[in-house]
């Protein structure tokens, strides 16, 4: 099994197990009630194990959203709160 920084994703152990109970006999409505999913989600879980293996089951972080600023907008900003307020204006 794979590990991430902080060890072993528990959560990747809890969707191995919930498919290896599957493949044991179990339902896929038991299987995933133990696990803590409904059957949906178990199976897009089954997809994804089929797809990529077991590393296919470890939670992944979602995009972080893409700047406002441009980076010349950025260094003017940064400028400008570096310098501080002008005490004749502000």
């Amino acid at each position: 099994m794979s590990s991430t920084k902080s060890g072993a994703d528990a959560a990747q152990a809890r969707r191995l197990l919930a498919i290896a109970m599957i493949h044991d006999g179990a339902s896929r409505h038991d299987a995933a009630r133990q696990a803590g999913m409904d059957r949906q989600t178990l199976r897009d879980w089954v997809h994804r194990y089929n797809d990529a293996g077991v590393d296919g089951l470890l939670s992944r972080k979602p995009p972080a959203a893409s700047p406002k600023l441009t980076e010349a907008r950025m260094a003017e900003l940064r400028a400008w709160m570096i310098a501080g307020p002008d005490p004749k204006i502000h």
